[in-house]
């Protein structure tokens, strides 16, 4: 297939215009596009049902000792998502790296098929471990979707941090202390790895089954 011709913003705005029913939108890097999206189209937000976002953290970082990648890189951008009014589940740190699959699945994983060899060699080749295996970040995003049932979430307000050595901080007002009860964010806090490592594999499983129907 062929890549469309127009720019991510407007591409989003058209399917949201030409949609009859609300969509998500899953943000798996900096979120510059959505925040353009939000000023640029704000009639469109009615359209949107919610925000599932990889990013942020309630327990530190991993490129500060505060932010998370993808709302460090655009922290102003991050800040007028979370107050934009759209619904948002926020899967952090405090969960993807939680996800681990173990090196020993991953190299199990390599020899399902043509599917499976191609992401031994994507994961074996990036360079972010943990104890005991590879944390698996963007995907959670959509395994969320899939089996929300996974995950144990928490209502927040969040707030993120926009300059200054604490630049990307997503900072939850755990205590009720500023946010006077208001919420904006269901923030991912644990999740099932047993049943995430499970998914997975069977997803690689399908894809190579998808494989040989086309074929």
């Amino acid at each position: 297939k062929e890549a469309i011709k127009l720019d991510a913003v407007t591409a989003m705005a058209e399917e949201l215009e030409a949609s009859i029913v609300p969509m998500t939108i899953v943000a798996t890097g900096s979120y510059t596009n959505i925040a353009m999206l939000i000023q640029k189209y704000p009639s469109l937000l009615h359209k949107i049902e919610k925000f599932v976002l990889m990013g942020g953290s309630l327990s530190g970082g991993n490129v500060s000792s505060v932010a998370e990648f993808n709302v460090f890189t655009d922290p102003d951008a991050a800040d007028i998502v979370f107050k934009s009014g759209v619904p948002i589940v926020m899967i952090g740190l405090d969960v993807t790296l939680k996800a681990l699959l173990p090196f020993e699945t991953i190299d199990a994983i390599g020899s399902q098929g043509e599917a499976g060899e191609m992401l031994q060699k994507v994961m074996t080749a990036y360079g972010d471990t943990a104890e005991g295996g590879k944390p698996m970040h963007d995907v959670n995003t959509i395994c969320y979707l899939l089996n929300p049932e996974f995950y144990t979430v928490k209502d927040y307000w969040v707030d993120i941090i926009v300059s200054g050595p604490a630049a990307g901080a997503t900072i939850a007002d755990t205590q009720n202390r500023w946010s006077e009860g208001r919420l904006n964010a269901q923030v991912a806090v644990d999740i099932d790895t047993t049943a995430f490592e499970k998914w997975f594999v069977e997803q690689v499983l399908k894809m190579n089954q998808y494989r040989k129907e086309e074929n």
